[in-house]
């Protein structure tokens, strides 16, 4: 077995529980553009919360569009923040409303 690399861990009871949160967009959903910046607005990876903003906005009867922030640090582009904006869907859309 020449080339090959041999996996070790360490065995455990079983999966850790997942622990979803769930993100509330109501007081940036005014239809105004918003940049949501990683490490002061949020702690998750951008694409994980462009991934919450969707199911919030669907959820709450709202469209949303959404672009990635880049950093400009030479060739490493790492998305740093998500602009997003929630427009509320017109009329004929069934939507649920905010818990209070």
């Amino acid at each position: 077995m020449g080339n090959q690399r041999q996996v070790t861990g360490t065995r455990v009871e079983g999966f850790p529980s997942r622990r979803r949160v769930r993100w509330d967009f109501s007081k940036v959903a005014d239809g105004h553009v918003y940049l949501l910046r990683r490490g002061r607005d949020f702690d998750i990876e951008v694409d994980s919360l462009a991934a919450a903003a969707r199911r919030w906005a669907r959820e709450y009867g709202y469209a949303l569009t959404t672009r990635s922030e880049f950093g400009v640090h030479g060739t490493d582009r790492r998305k740093v923040g998500l602009y997003v904006r929630f427009e509320q869907r017109k009329r004929g859309r069934r939507a649920r409303t905010t818990r209070g």
